[in-house]
């Protein structure tokens, strides 16, 4: 009987110390996660200002117009090469305006920059890659109900050219 008492005691005595093994290692692991939590929720409280600053920056950079640069030249040269006659100049220029304020974008004249630099210049495309952008935001072209007005602003272009030019040959 003695024996039987031992073994029952040893029994007791290895399921005892395997309960407190489990009871230390789920101890361990409730702490361990609480500290993770804690961390967690301090990490947020400290990120959170930061987080609406800059969500507040994207929303600022939203309403920013963009800006680009003109290039003249570049578009006469465009105009020639491209064999445009007078009134679809003006109506390249009329949509251009009409797409850049839609993009919410600033055209800016070449002349008017102190420093010059080709990466703001505005990319030049032909007249139906804008009709198409136009045709796509769904707006009307210009030039379909207003064929008058751009006849009489051809006209009046052809006659200040021709006054410029006039005055050009008496000085001479």
């Amino acid at each position: 009987m003695n024996k039987e008492t031992e073994t029952v005691k040893v029994k007791v005595k290895v399921k005892s110390e395997s309960a407190f093994t489990w009871q230390k290692a789920i101890t361990f692991v409730m702490f361990l996660l609480t500290t993770l939590v804690i961390v967690d929720i301090v990490i947020d409280y400290k990120m959170q200002p930061l987080l609406d600053e800059i969500a507040s920056l994207k929303q600022s950079n939203v309403n920013k117009p963009d800006v680009r640069v003109i290039n003249t030249r570049a578009m006469a040269e465009h105009f020639a090469q491209a064999g445009y006659d007078t009134r679809t100049e003006l109506e390249y220029i009329d949509i251009l305006k009409i797409l850049l304020d839609k993009s919410n974008i600033i055209g800016i004249k070449e002349d008017s920059l102190q420093f010059k630099g080709t990466k703001y210049e505005l990319k030049l495309n032909d007249i139906e890659t804008l009709r198409q952008s136009l045709a796509d935001l769904g707006i009307e072209n210009p030039r379909i109900n207003n064929e008058a007005e751009y006849a009489e602003r051809e006209n009046l272009q052809r006659e200040v050219f021709r006054k410029l030019t006039g005055q050009i040959s008496i000085q001479q």
